[in-house]
């Protein structure tokens, strides 16, 4: 028999709806690797890797990165996640890259966060964002920082998305994950591993989330992996990466 692995998951939901909670409590909760595309391409950018230096010439033009970048990043990920429980937040966006991804491996269950468009509206109203590490807050309730405008980590300053203010944007954006996402959704639930979150209130999805667990995933199975540094997915050599500590 092979080496026993952890569960293969996918996080989906429109801006604002707390992926990034959600993937955080997992990584805390599981050990899982939370395979996130956007701190990815910041990182390989950061840490001026090859694949960094080719994303580089599109992000600095306002060009979406091209797919095939995206898998490659994607799949270098996936392997260094092993046998570890991991989380893929932002990939795949759209139904080639779902497409793509089936024909490397098979996922064993799919999160669709919903939270209804007022809603999201509001709450990209308040919310606060560390820039550094990609955490984020919101003004007041379950998710505000400990000291108002203040990482809970660094003590550094939170600031506002220029995308999160302007309603305006923040419909586009919405718009556009409708048009790609739909899809998507529609594609995982034929395969019948896609479980819809109602996701109003942070801390309420926790209980939700580790119940579906319980009953998807062995419970034999949902143990603890050794942690995975961010760095550790975009670097071959995390010690010889430039800004590396």
């Amino acid at each position: 028999m092979g080496a026993a692995r952890g569960f293969r998951a996918m996080i989906v939901g429109p801006p604002g709806c707390g992926k990034g909670f959600v993937a955080q409590m997992m990584v805390q909760t599981y050990g899982a690797v939370h395979i996130s595309t956007g701190d990815m391409l910041r990182d390989h950018i950061r840490y001026r890797t090859s694949l960094g230096k080719l994303v580089e010439q599109y992000t600095t033009r306002g060009q979406l990165v091209p797919d095939h970048l995206l898998t490659r990043m994607v799949t270098d990920a996936i392997r260094k996640a092993g046998n570890r429980n991991y989380i893929l937040d932002g990939f795949p966006r759209n139904i080639n890259q779902a497409r793509t991804l089936d024909s490397m491996v098979s996922l064993d269950f799919v999160l669709d966060l919903f939270l209804p468009m007022q809603a999201i509206m509001a709450r990209l109203r308040t919310r606060l964002v560390h820039p550094e590490s990609g955490r984020v807050y919101n003004d007041h309730g379950d998710m505000a920082p400990r000291v108002p405008g203040r990482d809970d980590i660094t003590g550094e300053r939170l600031v506002r998305r220029a995308d999160d203010i302007s309603p305006a944007i923040v419909w586009a954006r919405q718009r556009q994950y409708v048009k790609e996402a739909y899809p998507v959704i529609h594609h995982y639930t034929q395969q019948n591993i896609l479980h819809t979150i109602l996701a109003r209130q942070h801390e309420s999805m926790v209980p939700l989330v580790k119940r579906y667990l319980a009953k998807r995933w062995p419970k034999r199975e949902l143990r603890r992996f050794r942690p995975q540094r961010r760095i550790e997915l975009v670097c071959n050599q995390p010690t010889k990466c430039r800004g590396s500590s």
